[in-house]
């Protein structure tokens, strides 16, 4: 009994951990790519600069995310809900160093659109920018309580996200036509938007595994 007691005790703490770090994940993924996006619309080189800083702390914690979380499947054999939210964890750890690659793509785009002659129609990733921050703190905030009423609500709000930054890559993508003594900016602003539309679909399967654990 003791020793089932012990063990008890020990698997919680290691799925706390877990839990810990994903967390940390998230919210260093969410910094990023809020200061990749200010380098991005307000030419801040300091903020992009800090977003390709950041990024190694990202890899550090999914490498331990990975080892902690492997830990757990092979030597407590964790069943049920618990099964589910480890390998969600795992699953969720992969998307948000995505997230951070994502970010570290648009940071580096933006220290190089700030060397090239400023194009007008760059504003226009303002909105997406601003709504891509607002959906990543509510499905962060919906990851740390594991709320799948919360994670839920959120599929249609991050699908709606999604058609707004495949939009701004169609926009972008039409900008050749009004800028061809500026290509290599418009070339940069695609791949903005690009990073965007994938951090939207990321965002997506984060919660997709959310609601994978919770049900």
């Amino acid at each position: 009994m003791n020793h089932d007691a012990h063990t008890l005790r020990e698997f919680d703490r290691k799925l706390s951990s877990l839990n810990t770090h994903l967390l940390r994940m998230a919210g260093k993924a969410r910094s990023a790519l809020e200061l990749a996006a200010d380098g991005f619309l307000r030419q801040n080189e300091a903020s992009a600069n800090r977003a390709i800083a950041d990024d190694e702390e990202l890899d550090e914690l999914e490498m331990t995310v990975d080892r902690e979380g492997l830990h757990v499947l092979a030597f407590f054999g964790p069943v049920a809900s618990d099964l589910k939210a480890v390998l969600a964890t795992l699953r969720m750890s992969s998307m948000y160093e995505r997230i951070g690659d994502e970010a570290v793509t648009i940071a580096k785009k933006a220290n190089r659109l700030n060397k090239l002659p400023p194009i007008r129609e760059a504003a226009g990733a303002d909105p997406v920018c601003r709504e891509t921050a607002e959906r990543f703190k509510t499905v962060n905030e919906a990851v740390a309580a594991w709320d799948g009423k919360a994670l839920r609500n959120l599929v249609p709000a991050l699908e709606t996200l999604a058609e707004h930054a495949a939009y701004l890559t169609a926009e972008f993508a039409r900008l050749p036509e009004r800028h061809q003594d500026n290509l290599a900016a418009v070339s940069e602003l695609i791949l903005v938007s690009r990073s965007l539309e994938r951090t939207a679909e990321l965002l997506q399967r984060i919660v997709s595994e959310g609601l994978y654990a919770a049900s």
